[in-house]
């Protein structure tokens, strides 16, 4: 585990400045938003009055879709970064012509991809954890202040989001990963291409000659893709926000797709590293 633990932190110096980029754009967004509000202060064109501002009728669904909302941009940048880092994981020393010396040290081929696999993966779910729960908190409390927030249902929305993201996460870094092992640069975006290109030609093929074969791309899609959730009516009280919240856990959750999909993830894990394992380098 100490091997372990040294490969990780020497993946944090190769690739810290890429992992902190979604808090320098964070930080970016809040002083523009700083900025356009203390310009408008000063024009005098924000004139509120608290004291005339009452809860809304429907404060569980308004607290649950703003904090589900303010997840979403954190998100994406996520997934960006998650696929940069997945689809350089296991070709980045080859192009750095550093491969051989990696190869010739006392470690573990495992560890060394079971590593970069982790910390692509891991390191933007943390990253997007930490802006996720800033950004709830700087919301609720402007949402605290116009009498808008109701605390259960903001931070399961927050969380549920959060979840989607980090499973998204999951399943394309875990196939950014795999083709990294198999592509030398550009790895995710040639993996793309080429099973794009077999998704055509597969549906030609079953086009013309009423085959049945198999599209690749859309049991990828079909993997990836969330389940639907219950649609939330503005009218919700408290106690059918609860039971939604709930049926929501168990839609995306507490099911088998999230099985399938762990083990999916383990299996692209376990393919990618066994091609790189017998890659003959030269």
């Amino acid at each position: 585990m100490h091997k372990f633990k040294a490969l990780m932190i020497k993946d944090w110096f190769t690739h810290k400045k890429m992992v902190l980029v979604p808090f320098w754009i964070t930080l970016g967004f809040y002083v523009f938003i700083l900025l356009g509000a203390a310009v408008a202060y000063f024009k005098g064109d924000i004139n509120l009055q608290l004291s005339n501002i009452q809860a809304s009728e429907n404060l569980a669904a308004i607290s649950y879709v703003i904090n589900s909302g303010i997840v979403i941009l954190p998100g994406l940048i996520s997934l960006i970064l998650t696929i940069i880092l997945t689809q350089g994981a296991l070709n980045e020393d080859i192009q750095n012509n550093s491969e051989l010396f990696h190869r010739s040290q006392p470690v573990s081929i495992w560890f060394r991809s079971g590593s970069k696999f982790a910390f692509g993966i891991a390191s933007n779910w943390l990253v997007l954890i930490i802006i996720a729960l800033i950004n709830f908190v700087v919301i609720n409390i402007i949402l605290a202040i116009f009498q808008q927030f109701e605390f259960y249902p903001a931070f399961a929305g927050l969380i549920q989001t959060l979840i989607k993201y980090m499973k998204l996460g999951l399943i394309i870094g875990s196939l950014a990963f795999f083709c990294s092992s198999i592509f030398k640069d550009k790895a995710f975006f040639q993996g793309f291409a080429i099973t794009l290109a077999v998704q055509i030609l597969f549906l030609i093929l079953n086009t013309i000659y009423h085959w049945n074969l198999p599209l690749p791309l859309s049991y990828i899609i079909e993997l990836i893709k969330n389940s639907p959730l219950q649609e939330l009516n503005d009218d919700i009280t408290m106690k059918q926000m609860n039971l939604y919240i709930a049926n929501n856990w168990k839609v995306m959750l507490i099911n088998w797709k999230t099985v399938i999909q762990i083990v999916v993830s383990g299996m692209l894990f376990t393919a990618g590293t066994l091609i790189y394992k017998n890659k003959e380098i030269k």
